[in-house]
């Protein structure tokens, strides 16, 4: 989480620092700061964002389009110059401009965490509004930060009340919903006629946060360039039901398919019969699942790599092999040479990776290479008692990076579940 101003987010809420935002707004309330566009992340100054045009001329990415005071939707478009629809009155979408303002990527990071956020999930698109178009009533499914750079733009904005974190993609009344939004709603769709709107005036500098769930509406009041960061997370049920699933994957009986469903009469019966059997282990099986391998599920590799316990479990993977060379003596000190490659009978070698390591750490690679099955890190404790913990950390974490092993990001169904 952010500490100081001198983060990205801090640069984004100022003058209101980015302890005020994340204790006061943070993630459920609108929030709005207008100031110097000076102070704005380093992404958001790039050249390429001084105007349409100067965007249009690097940027080869997804476009959508509108008029959004008379057509509700966006349209997606490609191998078309982004300032010739811009020219012809059209509000435009540049979807993600990181591979094209090299800043974008890095700012972006530095952002979800100190969101505390999954990394990869903020996007950044740029928007741009010619005079009095912009883009008709909405909410989206996704928190969002929007950022004046050029022109003005005039928001208006209320929390959607029937739908509190929406999950799915953006909704425009009238129109076809997406189906994940069906079960969300069983009181009847989000209608915005009865919202409470308030109006929010953007100038260069001025920066929006709306949370996911609220109805908004724009309108340019001169030539508008803005930058939109979306965050697009899993929901709580997306990070339960992913693990979940992986958990109940290492059951045969729930990997294997609905043989008959789709039949009638025998087939069918069966079916339903096995269905009420696993169904009636469901609870039992879910109880396997703990808030730990969820939240373990959240991170990187890289994370896990930096928080091993003897419980963190690792797999051999079958598309490397360990090689070693003579051992050489130096300065008084032998070592062995050891090379990880991966392969693939399709592709040939793709890497490999030179460790030089004491002959005593060489028996725990050359264990772990032979080895087939998922074991605990606490197991090389118990094998080569030689080496204390944090040692044996730094082997996992080298023999991860090199690929010869995985860390396993997933829980395990206890002994006797399988079939059970």
């Amino acid at each position: 989480m952010a500490e100081a101003d001198t983060s990205t987010l801090g640069a984004l809420t100022a003058p209101h620092s980015a302890v005020e935002f994340l204790r006061d707004y943070w993630p459920d309330k609108a929030f709005a700061a207008h100031g110097d566009p000076a102070r704005l992340p380093a992404f958001l100054r790039a050249s390429e964002l001084d105007s349409v045009e100067a965007l249009s001329r690097v940027y080869r990415g997804n476009l959508r389009f509108t008029s959004g005071r008379r057509y509700q939707k966006m349209l997606a478009i490609d191998q078309v110059h982004a300032a010739s629809l811009y020219r012809m009155g059209l509000t435009v979408q540049f979807e993600d401009i990181s591979p094209f303002v090299a800043t974008t990527a890095p700012d972006l990071r530095r952002l979800e965490a100190e969101l505390g956020v999954a990394g990869g999930a903020a996007r950044a698109s740029v928007f741009a509004s010619p005079f009095s178009d912009g883009l008709s009533v909405h909410f989206d499914a996704q928190d969002l930060f929007s950022i004046q750079l050029k022109g003005t733009k005039r928001f208006r904005i209320a929390p959607v009340r029937e739908l509190r974190y929406p999950v799915g993609t953006q909704f425009v009344p009238d129109t076809e919903p997406f189906d994940f939004l069906y079960p969300q709603v069983p009181g009847g769709f989000p209608d915005p006629a009865g919202a409470d709107f308030t109006t929010v005036e953007m100038q260069p500098g001025s920066v929006l946060f709306l949370p996911r769930g609220t109805w908004h509406t724009t309108e340019s009041g001169g030539d508008s360039l803005s930058v939109s960061i979306g965050l697009y997370l899993p929901s709580a049920a997306d990070c339960v039901l992913e693990q979940l699933q992986l958990l109940l994957l290492q059951d045969p009986e729930w990997r294997c398919p609905l043989y008959g469903g789709w039949g009638d009469g025998a087939a069918r019966d069966a079916v339903a019969a096995r269905l009420s059997r696993l169904l009636a282990r469901l609870p039992r099986d879910c109880s396997a699942l703990k808030v730990e391998d969820v939240l373990s599920g959240l991170l990187l590799p890289e994370q896990r790599l930096a928080a091993i316990t003897p419980e963190s479990r690792f797999q051999k993977t079958p598309h490397s092999r360990l090689e070693t060379e003579p051992g050489v003596a130096a300065r008084g000190y032998t070592y062995e040479v050891m090379l990880i490659k991966i392969a693939d009978p399709n592709y040939g070698e793709r890497a490999s990776t030179r460790l030089e390591v004491a002959p005593e750490a060489a028996a725990v690679f050359r264990w772990m290479a032979e080895s087939r099955a998922a074991f605990p890190a606490g197991e090389l404790s118990a094998r080569f008692p030689k080496f204390p913990f944090d040692q044996h950390c730094q082997m996992l974490e080298a023999a991860s990076r090199a690929a010869l092993i995985r860390p396993l990001w997933f829980p395990v169904l206890p002994p006797g579940r399988e079939s059970a």
